[in-house]
């Protein structure tokens, strides 16, 4: 027998799995797809054909298998992997059930249905729950998960505990439902069940992520350790080279002009930063010989003992990640003149400010102080750069700030010189 109430629980599914997925990737022909796959499930439910319409189990068959219908169509529709969707349309299927029950609490006890004897309008009377409640977890939970794209970043043990959850809460109150007694005591165990699996998929999914993050950030420490050492080596050696060579010029034959051009070849080499911190003498060197070959200058300005009271590896981190993404950022601009990187540190009473500045291309979306990554960078290690300073500044009771004027990008460190004394 056909029924527009199935037909109404898919709406109410799809549109509360759209809450989480509304920000994820779309696969080719989406608007095609999408809105095809689910007028297919709401046919499906409309015309499901029930063996025994009074059994329980046979209605928790119905909404499962209805349910997971809704799961394939929006695996075939959105570019995320088929864990990612489980997971996004779990949290939907738990806010849906939340508000179910809220709307059976809401209609017990607001006789609002009976004061009208027109179907339609009993109809958008009970609309409001939903929408208003659709509304709410869409401004709370569905933009905290695109923000933090928790919709691509499914746990395979919340999803598991979550989805038992909601399936265990689903059943039981199917089984109420089988003895005809039903009480608000069932609805408030539905909702609080529901409500504990949002929590447990999203909430704390977050901050298992920011933990990752973390060990994350420490192994690029560890990493920033041993290329640190690895650059004071080199720099001492090409420096002790380049003295050696200096002195032999002197005993070759050779036309004045011809040592004066070997000597104009190799002073690139003897151009050492001495800024007063030996940690950001040799990140200094080391990249402004690099990049000297890339047409891009590196300038700094600044005492380097004004960060004595820095760890060494703090000082390598912070300047070396500063400097990384100023270099990406400058290599897409064409104009010569615009390949610079300037790097200013300061100190004002027990305060040190240290500004970056380079040019960039295209357009730079600033959330929270930092820059939002685009998806294609976040491949890899991209995006923990700036997480990685924000720690530093952080450690010396500081912060961290990013400005995008024009074409002309500027990064703010501010550190306290004696949050670590």
């Amino acid at each position: 027998m056909f029924s527009l109430f199935r037909i109404q629980y898919i709406v109410e599914i799809v549109l509360a799995e759209l809450i989480f997925l509304f920000a994820a990737d779309r696969r080719k022909l989406f608007w095609l797809k999408y809105p095809v796959g689910i007028a297919i499930c709401a046919l499906i439910a409309g015309f499901y054909p029930f063996f025994d319409a009074n059994s329980q189990l046979s209605q928790f068959i119905m909404f499962m298998l209805l349910f997971f219908l809704t799961v394939l169509v929006s695996w075939l529709s959105f570019d995320i992997s088929i864990p990612d969707v489980i997971s996004s349309c779990t949290a939907g299927y738990a806010v849906q059930h939340i508000v179910y029950h809220l709307d059976r609490i809401f209609s017990q006890y607001v006789p609002y249905m009976s004061a009208t004897d027109s179907m339609a309008l009993r109809f958008l009377l009970g609309l409001i729950p939903y929408i208003v409640c659709y509304v709410l977890f869409f401004i709370t939970l569905g933009l905290y998960c695109a923000r933090h794209e928790i919709y691509r970043k499914a746990d395979l043990r919340f999803n598991t505990v979550s989805m038992a959850i909601v399936l265990i809460c689903i059943g039981l109150s199917r089984v109420s439902g089988y003895f005809r007694d039903w009480s608000i005591t069932v609805s408030c165990y539905a909702i609080v069940a529901c409500t504990m699996a949002l929590v447990i998929q999203l909430v704390l999914s977050r901050v298992v992520d920011l933990q990752r993050e973390k060990d994350t950030i420490s192994l690029l420490w560890q990493e920033d350790l041993r290329q640190y050492e690895i650059s004071k080596k080199t720099i001492d050696t090409i420096n002790i080279k380049y003295h050696d060579l200096k002195h032999k010029l002197r005993d070759l034959n050779l036309p004045p002009e011809e040592v004066d051009a070997i000597k104009d070849a190799v002073r690139v080499y003897g151009s050492r930063f001495k800024t007063g911190n030996e940690a950001l003498d040799v990140l200094l060197t080391e990249n402004s010989l690099r990049l000297k070959e890339e047409g891009i200058t590196l300038t700094y300005t600044g005492n380097g003992d004004d960060l004595s009271f820095m760890n060494t590896m703090d000082v390598y981190s912070l300047f070396g990640n500063a400097i990384e993404n100023a270099v990406e950022a400058v290599r897409k601009v064409e104009e010569p003149e615009k390949k610079v990187i300037d790097i200013v540190s300061e100190k004002h009473g027990c305060m040190v400010n240290i500004h970056v500045s380079n040019f960039f291309t295209g357009q730079v979306e600033i959330e929270n102080g930092l820059p939002v990554t685009t998806k294609k960078e976040e491949q890899g290690f991209h995006g923990f750069g700036m997480k990685s300073m924000r720690l530093v500044a952080e450690k010396y009771g500081g912060n961290l700030n990013c400005v995008a004027d024009g074409d002309v990008f500027d990064l703010s460190v501010y550190l306290m010189r004696e949050a670590n004394a």
